[in-house]
C-alpha cells in the first residue's frame, strides 16, 4: 500500500501508538551469579531512558529527521514527567497523550549482560488501563499522519480482541496504512489473528513471537501461515543478527543484517528496525529497500546504551 501524500493536512509523517515505558537500565549485570541476599554487586552504569514502541520508534523517527505524533498513556508521576519531557525534547506531538491519575507510569528494570542480552522486570502500571478508545478518541491526531505504527500485540492484552475494530476505523476515517508490531508473549489464537490481520498493511513480527502465533519454525512457513490468516500486504519476520525475511507482492527475500563491531545494548533494536523501515517507506523506498534501511538503523542502535542513543539522521545511513 502506498502512503498518503505529505501535502496539506498530513503535517506528521507518522503516528506511533501503544506502549510507553520508562526503562532503568543497568550494565553489565551478571544474572547467572547474582549477589547473595542482602548483598550488592557493582556495575558500570545505571541509566534512565524511555522504552516501549511509542518512545522508541517515535524518538528514532524524530532523530532520523521525520515529524512524529504519539498516542499513549502515562502516569501523573515522576516517571511520567520524564517520559513526556523526552517526547517533547524530540519534537514529538503530544496531543494524543492520556494522563492517567490512577496508576503509575509503566516501568521496566532492564539488566544487560556483557554480551548485550537483556532481562526485564516490568510493572505495567497505567498501560493496564490503555484501550483502543484511547486511539479512537484521538483520531484527529492519527489522521494527521501518513502511517500509523501500533504496538505491541502481545503486551496490550486488553486491546487484542478490539484490534480489528480499531484498524477498520482507522482505514475508514483516515485512509492511512497500519503497521502492527509484536512483543512479549502473544498467544496462539488463530481466530483472533484472523479478526485483525486482514486490516494490517505491514506486519513484521520478531521471530520468537511469529513462531508462537503461527506454530511454524521457519521464516518461509511463518510468512505462508500469516498469508493464509489473511495478511494482505507486506509481511515478514525480524531475525535479529540474521537480518529479516520479507514477502511483498508474491516475492520473498532475506535481507541481510548490517555488521556490528561491538554490541553494547540490544534494548530497542527491534523498534529501531521498525523506525528505519517506516523511514524508508516515507521516503518512497519499496519494502525490500525499506527493510535494508531498517537493518542499518537497528545495527547502529546496538552500539550505545539505550534504544535511541545512537540513531543518526537518515541521510547518514544512505551514505554508509
Amino acid at each position: 500500500m502506498n502512503l498518503p501524500s505529505s501535502s496539506s493536512v498530513r503535517d506528521l509523517d507518522a503516528v506511533v501508538a501503544g506502549l510507553s515505558v520508562v526503562d532503568v537500565i543497568g550494565l553489565p549485570v551478571d544474572l547467572r551469579r547474582p549477589p547473595k541476599p542482602g548483598g550488592m554487586q557493582s556495575i558500570a552504569s545505571i541509566t534512565m531512558t524511555t522504552g516501549g514502541n511509542v518512545p522508541n520508534v517515535g524518538i528514532d523517527l524524530a532523530k532520523l529527521g521525520f515529524r512524529v505524533g504519539a498516542v499513549t498513556r502515562v502516569g501523573n508521576d515522576t516517571f511520567g514527567g520524564f517520559l513526556r519531557s523526552q517526547l517533547e525534547m524530540h519534537g514529538i506531538a503530544s496531543a494524543g497523550l492520556v494522563l492517567d491519575d490512577t496508576r503509575q507510569t509503566s516501568s521496566t528494570i532492564v539488566g544487560v549482560e556483557k554480551n548485550g542480552e537483556r532481562t526485564f522486570f516490568h510493572a505495567r502500571g497505567c498501560m493496564a488501563n490503555f484501550r483502543v478508545e484511547d486511539l479512537l478518541t484521538h483520531m484527529d491526531v492519527i489522521r494527521r499522519g501518513r502511517i500509523l505504527v501500533f504496538g505491541y500485540y502481545g503486551l496490550l492484552p486488553e486491546c487484542d480482541r478490539h484490534l480489528g475494530r480499531l484498524f477498520r476505523a482507522i482505514h475508514l476515517k483516515t485512509g492511512i496504512p497500519v503497521l502492527l508490531d509484536t512483543a512479549g508473549a502473544p498467544r496462539r489464537d488463530d481466530t483472533l489473528l484472523a479478526s485483525f490481520l486482514p486490516l494490517v498493511d505491514y506486519f513484521l513480527p520478531s521471530y520468537d513471537e511469529a513462531a508462537v502465533i503461527t506454530g511454524e519454525t521457519t521464516p518461509a512457513r511463518i510468512v505462508a501461515a500469516l498469508t493464509d490468516a489473511g495478511a494482505p500486504g507486506v509481511i515478514g519476520v525480524k531475525l535479529g543478527a540474521d537480518g529479516c525475511y520479507l514477502s511483498w507482492r508474491g516475492k520473498a527475500k532475506r535481507i541481510p543484517a548490517r555488521k556490528v563491531r561491538s554490541v553494547v545494548d540490544a534494548t530497542g533494536a527491534g523498534d529501531a528496525f521498525v523506525a528505519g523501515f517506516v523511514a524508508g517507506l516515507i521516503t518512497g523506498a519499496d519494502p525490500f529497500a525499506a527493510a535494508a534501511l531498517g537493518n542499518a538503523v537497528a545495527a547502529s542502535s546496538l552500539s550505545a546504551v539505550g534504544a535511541s542513543t545512537a540513531i543518526r539522521p537518515v541521510k547518514e545511513y544512505r551514505r554508509s
